[in-house]
């Protein structure tokens, strides 16, 4: 277990409901199956968090939108030092959110289209 998710496994422990995970080397903080929180290298976290909720978290300064790539996801932040007591509410906000969020079907992957194949004749010699 690296540090991450024994970061997230102490976490876990003071969020009552909520169950550890690991996605792509990451400690992950989960509700019924649905991440709401996992933890990043530099002992920050990323939470999910309604966009009316980000808005007046971004106006005060104390979060930033998680970037993952060249893509800026709207639901999601930063939080620096996520081990810090005050943050337990956040993470706690987070967690009453992913819960309230409908329950849907696994999305199915997009078919491909069959691709024809075509044989070439071929001239006898």
């Amino acid at each position: 277990m690296n540090l991450r998710q024994q970061l997230a496994a102490d976490l876990a422990r003071q969020i009552s409901g909520s169950t550890v995970g690991i996605d792509f080397g990451h400690g992950c903080l989960m509700i019924d199956n649905k991440i709401f929180a996992f933890t990043r290298p530099d002992e920050s976290a990323a939470l999910k968090l309604p966009e009316s909720r980000i808005a007046e978290l971004l106006a005060l300064g104390e979060i930033r939108h998680l970037t993952m790539g060249k893509r800026t996801l709207r639901e999601w932040v930063v939080l620096p030092d996520i081990a810090t007591p005050g943050n337990l509410n956040l993470l706690r906000e987070a967690k009453a959110y992913v819960a309230s969020l409908p329950k849907q079907d696994r999305r199915k992957p997009a078919k491909r289209a069959a691709k024809k194949v075509t044989k070439k004749a071929v001239k006898p010699r």
